[in-house]
């Protein structure tokens, strides 16, 4: 008799019909998981469930501890695609929306940090600090760092745009002039460009 149903139980196994996991189970395993600090196995498990097309609410649970491991390993990349597509399973949810944005803003954050390390001088790094600078109202340091941002790479668009506004806002008309021209050499399509052209006036 015990070999019989050792044999049925093989059998079962080799046809591929012995019942595949609950999803609440796996979900409950992965959180386990969590909990004991392995939190590699818990991503795999909780990747294995979103896999495995569970109801929403299941999917839903698997994708926000993915979301908690993430924002604590600092991945916000990682987090942001969870918390996508949890917006996708709940458009009319206002706290994944909200938690969204507070990862982008990390994953911003991270990025910046990551350019400055890896090319502190770069063009890019250089506009984008002085466009921080530019609204903090700190328009030496602004200026300066347009003009790095220049230096660095002079075709880069919106740099002479920057520069451009911190003059018209001097009243420095002629040098606005001058960095809008370049501005508008770079990018002829730039609408907030032909917008201060315009208000500056004078023959181009």
């Amino acid at each position: 008799m015990r070999m019989f149903l050792a044999a049925l139980l093989s059998a079962h196994a080799v046809s591929g019909q012995m019942p595949a996991p609950d999803p609440k189970t796996l979900l409950e395993r992965g959180i386990a998981l969590e909990k004991s600090g392995q939190t590699a196995a818990a991503i795999r498990q909780f990747e294995t469930v979103i896999q495995s097309a569970p109801p929403p609410a299941i999917a839903g649970q698997a994708r926000l501890e993915l979301v908690r491991i993430y924002e604590v390993r600092g991945d916000w990349s990682a987090a942001s695609q969870q918390l996508e597509a949890l917006r996708k399973l709940a458009p009319d949810d206002p706290e994944y929306a909200y938690q969204l944005g507070i990862a982008y803003r990390n994953l911003s954050r991270w990025a910046m940090v990551r350019m400055k390390t890896v090319a502190p001088a770069a063009a890019r790094v250089k506009q984008i600090e002085a466009e921080q600078y530019a609204v903090t109202g700190d328009a030496v340091r602004a200026t300066r760092s347009y003009e790095e941002a220049i230096a660095a790479d002079p075709n880069l668009p919106g740099s002479h745009l920057g520069l451009a506004m911190l003059y018209a806002r001097s009243g420095k008309r002629a040098e606005a002039l001058a960095e809008i021209d370049k501005e508008l050499a770079i990018a002829p399509e730039s609408a907030v460009a032909k917008q201060i052209r315009q208000s500056l006036g004078g023959a181009r």
